[in-house]
């Protein structure tokens, strides 16, 4: 892929995660920084197209990210060090505060990303012993018009705790990204996952959502909660 393509690219998956709207060529035209001509970027959808990167739903529309191209984003793109805003991480750290028990402390914190990334959430606390928030976020958003989808999230659901876990028992330093295919608990949702410790209680915390989200956003909220907890 050449330079070009990358920024194109990277253009089509920022836009498409915040609107969930396939992008059009004389949209990137238009909000490139580089000036590009209509010919030349349409070119380079098709290239993309045929590397697996982006694909139209339909003949009219527009271009949408696929699984392949979430991946090459969180591998190329996501900034693992950046910090949430100003807000978010004050909003964190007034839970960190509280003085409650520690597993309503978690749950707090489980809740507060759910509501902060508009996603599901999962705590572990130990096996079969796990707690859910903000799964209603899941299937509010624009994917999940589509009823294959909701049915296949659904049965994603049900089985869960078993997948996620399989992860509590792996070693990780840092939060993981699973997107797609690559995601255990399945195809059509991506998580983002860390361990956590508060006292005695030790776990994993899974935010869960559709391949269309904020990775950037999110990875730092799942970060940041995880050094308040510990």
């Amino acid at each position: 892929m050449n330079e070009r393509q990358r920024k194109i690219l990277k253009r089509i998956i920022e836009a498409f995660i915040k609107d969930a709207k396939p992008l059009a060529s004389s949209f990137l035209v238009a909000k490139m920084k580089q000036k590009l001509s209509p010919p030349t970027v349409r070119n380079e959808l098709v290239a993309l197209e045929k590397e697996g990167y982006i694909f139209q739903p339909h003949t009219s529309a527009g271009r949408i990210p696929t699984e392949k191209a979430y991946q090459f984003y969180v591998e190329n793109y996501l900034d693992k060090e950046k910090e949430l805003n100003t807000i978010e991480k004050k909003l964190l750290e007034e839970i960190e505060k509280q003085e409650t028990e520690d597993r309503v402390k978690i749950k707090n914190f489980a809740k507060k990303i759910a509501a902060l990334s508009k996603q599901g959430v999962m705590v572990t606390f130990a096996e079969c012993d796990n707690y859910y928030t903000g799964l209603s976020n899941i299937f509010s958003q624009p994917e999940f018009q589509n009823s294959d989808l909701v049915v296949n999230l659904s049965s994603v659901i049900d089985r869960l705790d078993t997948k996620v876990f399989e992860l509590d028992e792996k070693d990780f330093d840092e939060p993981e990204v699973f997107i797609g295919s690559k995601n255990p608990i399945g195809c059509d949702c991506s998580l983002v996952v860390f361990k956590y410790q508060l006292g005695k209680y030790k776990g994993i915390i899974a935010l869960i959502g559709p391949m269309r989200m904020d990775y950037q956003k999110n990875y730092a909220l799942v970060k940041e909660s995880v050094k308040l907890l510990k």
